[in-house]
Parts: structure tokens; C-alpha cells; sequence
């Protein structure tokens, strides 16, 4: 009899011990759901194991695809019912139907616990993380200097190049890294990947991966790759655009910018000083320097009045971003201040500050009343050695002839 008992004893302990197991890791669970809703992990990360994995990542590559999924699903949880539970090998598998209530409806969620109730996996979506070789090589042709010609839609700059054999059109932007496409015109329309990438506003989320047979930019060419894409239907919708033209592409020669004549000129680094010399041109050079190693993106310094400013390049650029937290400082060299929308790759859209910069002084390069947009930069500088205070475009590019030389490290103003 008091064998029995024991028995019966230890039986009922081991359940109770079980159900606080569970409770414990239903309240993982709702914390998980709150995260989603609130767009923020900082609760859950309390909760993870050492060994904690996510859509088939393990460590801190998996912590980071958990905060990438949770900020860019812009989902909401409406309502979650328990399918099933399974304990073994010490772990406890909880799986879940969510209801998100703007797009997806319904889909499962699967939660595996250790035994001190941390979260070891979790899979909130069939999510692909994909990888990129960021680095793609282009071949270039046999001639030094490439003209091509473009066209100005609401200061950016668009060109043709063939994709896939045929002709398409793209925006040029050297702040994108490679060539990224237009997820558009290659019938993806569902969640299925999330990435790290920046947009002037905030990250891009719907992100993919797609191959190519060909691409063919005046000679530019790469074949059988992989590259990025994401819905750019947004930008000049009615133009067709099937993808920005990046950094990647052209980073074998210098970029002269000719807004007048509707050219850029891609010339070969080497080469650049005997065209200049027999176009008989006179310029004005500012040293410039990349904002990383590995970053693509150079900078200038200038002055605004009296405040030094260090300014990112790029052609991308319809209109000057400046970082809010430089607002109040300059407030004496604003005019026409107002508040309108903006937006870049991303699709999302944030009311800005705008106004007109008196006069922005680059050596002595003098610009004035300057389009100028402000906006916070931390999530651009976060990811850069050298921050930069805002970025430069159409605005300075489009007022001369202008060549940026990135080999050379200078940016070359033509009289």
C-alpha cells in the first residue's frame, strides 16, 4: 500500500510539475504575440535559449531574423487557439493558430521550449532566409567610356538596359547597392523572405531573391545571377520601372552627370583626366571619403552658415536630406519651411519636415536655395564608421556637370 501511494505520489507531482511547464511557456507564447502586434522583441529576448533558432538560423543570425520578421510583417494578432502539444526529449513543441487580421488570416506557429521553459525555435511563418553574394562582378567592355543616354522623371534619373534580352527601363541610383528589380513584373506577391536592407525612411521588408538569364547595361553585362527585388511599384508607377541600376554595376568607372544634355558617361578612372583635358573643361575638385570600407556610399564636407555638415553622394537623391537633429540649428538659414511625405525604396511614407537651404557651400562651390528635406538618419549612420549629416542628389548633381570619382576620391565640378 505505501508503495502505491509513493507511486501516485510521484505520478502527481510529475503532472503538476508538467503543467506549470506549460503555463509558463503559454505565457512565452503571448509575450511572442504581443511582440507582433507591438512590433517590438525586447520582452521576448528575455525568454530565448543559448541554442535558440529561427527559420533554420542559429545564434545571433537567428535573433536577428526574429526582429526582422517581427518589424516588417505589419501584421496584427487578432486571435490564437492551441492545435497541439508534444513533450520529448526534453522539449515541449506547442503548436499554434494565429489569426493575423490584415493579410495573412490564418497560420501556424510552432514554439519549442527546453526544459528550464526558454524558447528554443520558433517558427512564426514558413520564412526563407536567403543569402546574396553582395558583390556580384560585372564584365565590362573593351571601350573606356560609355555614353548613356537618360532621362529626368521627378529628379531621377531613368535609362534603358536589357534584362533578360529585352529592353527595359530602370532607375540609375548610386546609392542602391547592385541591381535590385522591380518584384512587379515577376509575380511574387506573398511573404515568403524578410531582409536587413535600409530605405531613406526604414527597412524594406518583402524582400526576395530571384535569378536572371541576362543583363545587359551599354556593354555592362552579368548573366545566370541572383539579385534582390521588392515591390518598386511605387516609384514613377507609370514609367514601367523594372529596378534600380546600383553601385555593383558601374563601380569599374567614374559617373559623369550631364542633367543639360540628358548623358551620363561612364569612364574609365584612368582615363578620366585626358577626357577632361579634351573636352578642354575647367573644373573644381573637392576630396571626398567613403562613410565605411565596405560601404559604397561617399561623402563630402560643406557648411551650412556656419555649420560644418558631412554629405552623402548619391544620384538617388530627388531632393537633399539633411538629419532632423540639424533642424533647429540651421533654423536662420531656412526659408519656405512646410511638412510633406517621403519615401524611397521602401513603400512606407513619413511626413517630413521640408524647406529651402539659403546656401550650402561645397569648397567654394556655392548652391543656394537649396531643396532640402529632413528626416532622422540614425538607421542609415548605424551601419557606417563615418556618419554622414544628410545626402546630396539631384539638387547639386543637376546644377553642372558633374563627375564622381570614387577611384580617385573626388568629386569634380565642370564650369
Amino acid at each position: 500500500m505505501k508503495r502505491l501511494a509513493f507511486l501516485f505520489l510521484a505520478l502527481v507531482c510529475a503532472f503538476h510539475v508538467y503543467s506549470q511547464d506549460i503555463d509558463e511557456c503559454r505565457k512565452v507564447v503571448n509575450i511572442a504575440v504581443d511582440a507582433v502586434n507591438n512590433r517590438s522583441t525586447d520582452e521576448l529576448k528575455k525568454y530565448l535559449a543559448s541554442d535558440f533558432t529561427c527559420a533554420g538560423k542559429s545564434g545571433a543570425i537567428a535573433i536577428k531574423v526574429m526582429e526582422l520578421l517581427v518589424n516588417q510583417l505589419n501584421e496584427h494578432i487578432s486571435d490564437i487557439s492551441e492545435i497541439s502539444e508534444q513533450q520529448g526529449n526534453g522539449t515541449l513543441t506547442l503548436v499554434y493558430d494565429f489569426n493575423y487580421s490584415k493579410k495573412l488570416g490564418h497560420k501556424n506557429a510552432t514554439f519549442v521550449f527546453n526544459a528550464n521553459n526558454q524558447l528554443k525555435q520558433l517558427e512564426l511563418l514558413s520564412v526563407q532566409v536567403k543569402t546574396l553574394d553582395k558583390k556580384t562582378d560585372f564584365e565590362t567592355p573593351a571601350q573606356e567610356i560609355i555614353t548613356v543616354p537618360m532621362e529626368i522623371q521627378d529628379n531621377m534619373i531613368v535609362v534603358t538596359a536589357k534584362l533578360n534580352g529585352i529592353e527595359r527601363k530602370f532607375i540609375f541610383d548610386s546609392g542602391a547597392q547592385s541591381l535590385y528589380l522591380n518584384s512587379r513584373y515577376f509575380g511574387k506577391d506573398t511573404i515568403n523572405s524578410i531582409s536587413g536592407a535600409k530605405s531613406v525612411n526604414s527597412s524594406i521588408s518583402g524582400q526576395d531573391i530571384i535569378p536572371i538569364d541576362s543583363f545587359d547595361f551599354y556593354g555592362i553585362k552579368t548573366q545566370n545571377k541572383d539579385f534582390v527585388m521588392s515591390d518598386l511599384s511605387h516609384l514613377l508607377k507609370d514609367e514601367g520601372i523594372y529596378g534600380l541600376i546600383g553601385y555593383q554595376v558601374v563601380k569599374d568607372y567614374d559617373w559623369l552627370f550631364d542633367y543639360a544634355n540628358k548623358t551620363l558617361t561612364l569612364i574609365k578612372p584612368d582615363k578620366t583626366a585626358d577626357y577632361i583635358n579634351k573636352m578642354q573643361y575647367t573644373t573644381y575638385e573637392i576630396p571626398i571619403q567613403m562613410t565605411s570600407e565596405t560601404s559604397h556610399i561617399p561623402f563630402v564636407k560643406g557648411k551650412i552658415g556656419t555649420e560644418e555638415v558631412s554629405l552623402g553622394i548619391d544620384c538617388g537623391a530627388a531632393a537633399n536630406l539633411l538629419d532632423i537633429a540639424l533642424f533647429d540649428k540651421l533654423k536662420n538659414n531656412l526659408t519656405d519651411i512646410t511638412t510633406t511625405e517621403l519615401a524611397g525604396v521602401s513603400t512606407q511614407k513619413t511626413d517630413v519636415q521640408k524647406a529651402s537651404v539659403k546656401s550650402l557651400a561645397l569648397g567654394k562651390k556655392l548652391f543656394e536655395n537649396v531643396s532640402t528635406v529632413f528626416n532622422n538618419m540614425n538607421h542609415l549612420n548605424s551601419r557606417w564608421e563615418n556618419k554622414i549629416d544628410g545626402l546630396i542628389g539631384y539638387e547639386i548633381l543637376s546644377k553642372q556637370k558633374t563627375i564622381v570619382s570614387l577611384r580617385n576620391k573626388k568629386i569634380i565640378f565642370i564650369q
